[in-house]
């Protein structure tokens, strides 16, 4: 009997052994291979994931330094596609996408809490197509249309109600075309144009009505004709020039791949 207990625990401790060393291994080629770990100069686990032949394959799980999960990490064999989850410090769910390589790649989903707060669509780390963020009843708060990283096309953001604040065209990062603003009851109250970021040509000022209540004629970000306008015509359109376009926009993770 106490042979067999001591060659139980002889057995165990040579699998035991085994399976110490079968972690962080290289094969003759210096290939990775087989089980990998690596930890914080603290002791805490940093990741943990299976390599085949130097790459990663399989579920890999990083980790904040205070134990929590960072990532969650799902690599398919023979694809530089990456489906990732990212957490935060306290291990809540922020992001969700696909790496191709290191980049973002195609749908990203941001969240807060367990409700998706922005949508971006990624190229190769580059933003590419529309962008939508939501508040935390799921109303669209913008949709932005980007081009390789930089904004391209319409951009258009709402009241809480639902109804259109702004609508704006970009060209290469800037705005560049036409531009409409409304009041909170959707009643257009401004349209004009803007060249490079700056005010340009007749930008018209409405009434609740919809008639026009005054115009204001620019060049290049310049006013033309102020001496036309009485002081109380100018300090309304600085109120209204002053709130285009300041809506903040949902404040997201942007570490990117852990």
């Amino acid at each position: 009997m106490k042979s067999l207990i001591l060659l139980f625990l002889f057995c165990s401790l040579s699998f035991f052994s085994l399976s110490q060393e079968a972690v962080n291994k290289t094969d003759a080629r210096g290939m990775n291979q087989g089980k990998w770990v690596g930890k914080y100069p603290g002791g805490t686990i940093k990741y943990e994931g299976f390599f085949l032949n130097d790459k990663p394959v399989g579920e890999w799980k990083r980790y904040h330094e205070n134990g929590r999960t960072k990532a969650l990490m799902n690599y398919r064999q023979n694809s530089k596609r990456v489906f990732a989850s990212l957490f935060d410090a306290d291990g809540k769910l922020y992001a969700k996408g696909v790496f191709e390589g290191t980049l973002r790649d195609s749908t990203w989903n941001f969240y807060s809490g367990d409700k998706v707060v922005m949508t971006e669509n990624y190229h190769l780390g580059k933003k590419e197509g529309a962008s939508k963020a939501f508040d935390q009843n799921g109303l669209v708060i913008y949709i932005k249309e980007w081009k390789n990283d930089f904004q391209d096309g319409k951009s258009t953001e709402f009241y809480p109600s639902g109804l259109k604040r702004n609508e704006i065209t970009y060209a290469s990062g800037k705005r560049n075309g036409s531009a409409l603003f409304y009041d909170p009851d959707g009643v257009k109250s401004m349209e004009g144009n803007y060249k490079d970021d700056l005010s340009d040509g007749d930008w018209k000022i409405f009434d609740k009505e919809g008639k026009i209540k005054y115009q204001i004629k620019y060049d290049k970000g310049n006013i033309l004709n102020s001496g036309a306008l009485d002081s109380l015509q100018l300090n309304e359109f600085k109120k209204y020039d002053s709130l285009r376009g300041k809506i903040p926009e949902p404040q997201v993770n942007e570490t990117g791949r852990p």
